[in-house]
């Protein structure tokens, strides 16, 4: 039996890989809620709290360990260690990628330091904290001394607003949500609250890290991200004896790990890659070979269906276990209810949208200009690395078109990528050299089209 420990929504679909691959696989969480939302995924899961010696005996009772707690959890790792160790237990160290903080984001070394850089750069706006409720003490001391106004974002357990009230907030400091959420939203509560500084950890994609640096950019706030642990200078998973587990950052990575280790699957691979659920943001399933060849796919026209379409090939994509970056320019206001479909799959979604888009009236807002810059960042990102096999940048010609976006950015980004890496991208009126570079053009004609006549339709039309 392989033991995985960590509640975290990559710890869920690292098990559904490992049993989509064959593996016996169990889950060890905290939480009651954790525990819950790994069995409605059909994972074999144990819940509660240990001490050092129940610990102790669950290693003892698994093959391998993997330790995929939160890259903040450091006395759960050191345990975890101390445990494998004793038991003799192979360990391996699974945490999702940190990534690089973007220019202007500021990095604490921990809660105290983030906490004095917030006061520093709050000027007589709020401050807006997204690091959870086990570290608010520093925050609310340092906001109190400077008489400055604190809101915590937190999660809706019992468990964290036990904590927001031990720490002294106010109901109306207490934003009780669920995440990872958009960075339409957070943009959003940063405006509604005031807030002129967001906080928050270096939790990476997975965590939503990059959409709360989006919102804070939209928003005009300072972003100041606490490190981890390893980019502060500490060792997190360390045991007594300062030795660290081996590490992976991908199910593909954990996969070899076992197999070097000559750990077998005890029954067949399930018959379809994505079997056991979507694949982890920002990897492909182990057994997916890369595209051949990427093309430039454009969806044009006056018709009704680019972003349809669009939305098709990325969930045919999903199903072949590809991995699929799906970014929106321009569209501003309440989310399409495809976006929601596209996560649940895995596809990495990046909507950094405004709440009332100008663009449609021909005249872009500094809000416009800022959400664009946002999304191209994204869409940069992912054509000049090699592990994403479907890039979709939706309304793209719309955001050329308004010069929100630099053609010769996007051509030069284009012609720079991975072969494997396939680009579709849409909306009206797309750029001459655009339509010279495509491998395929599609045309949507509105050939007989109901609108103003018939409003919009959720669930059709958005």
């Amino acid at each position: 039996m392989i033991l995985v420990l960590g509640g975290t929504s990559d710890a869920r679909l690292l098990v559904g890989e490992l049993q989509a691959a064959g593996y016996d696989a169990l889950l060890s969480v905290v939480g009651d809620y954790a525990a819950r939302l790994a069995a409605g995924d059909g994972l074999a899961v144990r819940s509660g709290a240990l001490d050092a010696a129940g610990l102790e005996r669950l290693v003892g009772e698994a093959e391998v360990v993997v330790d995929a707690t939160h890259p903040f959890a450091q006395e759960i790792s050191a345990s975890v260690v101390a445990a494998a160790t004793a038991r003799g237990r192979a360990l391996l160290r699974f945490e999702r990628c940190a990534g690089a903080l973007p220019e202007g984001v500021l990095g604490a070394a921990d809660a105290a330091a983030a906490a004095a850089l917030a006061v520093a750069r709050a000027g007589e706006g709020a401050i807006f904290l997204t690091v959870g409720s086990k570290t608010l003490a520093p925050y609310v001391s340092a906001a109190r001394a400077a008489d400055l106004r604190l809101v915590a974002r937190v999660l809706p357990t019992v468990e964290s607003l036990r904590a927001c009230a031990a720490a002294g907030l106010e109901p109306r400091d207490i934003v009780a949500l669920q995440g990872p959420t958009s960075a339409g939203l957070d943009a959003a509560l940063l405006r509604h609250l005031g807030a002129t500084v967001l906080v928050t950890k270096q939790s990476g994609v997975v965590g939503g890290l990059d959409e709360k640096l989006q919102a804070a950019e939209l928003a005009g706030a300072t972003a100041i991200v606490v490190l981890r642990p390893t980019a502060a200078g500490a060792a997190p998973g360390a045991g007594a004896d300062g030795v660290e587990p081996t590490r992976a950052t991908t199910s593909a990575q954990v996969l070899d790990w076992l197999a070097a280790s000559g750990i077998v699957p005890t029954r067949a691979a399930a018959a379809t890659p994505a079997a056991a659920g979507p694949g982890l943001t920002g990897t492909r399933n182990a057994s997916v070979r890369r595209l051949s060849r990427g093309l430039l796919q454009l969806y044009v026209g006056d018709g009704k269906g680019k972003t349809t379409a669009a939305v098709g090939l990325a969930l045919r994509a999903r199903g072949a276990g590809l991995r699929v970056v799906f970014v929106q320019f321009v569209k501003g206001g309440r989310e399409s209810s495809e976006l929601a479909a596209l996560r649940a799959a895995g596809v990495e979604v990046v909507r950094p949208a405004v709440a009332r888009s100008g663009v449609l009236r021909g005249a872009p807002s500094g809000d416009d200009r800022a959400a664009a810059a946002a999304a191209w960042a994204a869409a940069a990102r992912a054509l000049g690395g090699d592990d994403c096999d479907l890039l979709v940048l939706d309304e793209l010609h719309a955001a050329l078109r308004h010069d929100l976006v630099s053609l010769p950015d996007v051509l030069a980004g284009l012609a720079a990528r991975s072969p494997h890496l396939e680009v579709v991208a849409t909306g009206r009126g797309a750029a001459r050299e655009l339509l010279d570079a495509a491998d395929l053009i599609t045309e949507m004609q509105a050939v007989r089209h109901v609108y103003p006549a018939v409003a919009a339709r959720r669930g059709v039309e958005f």
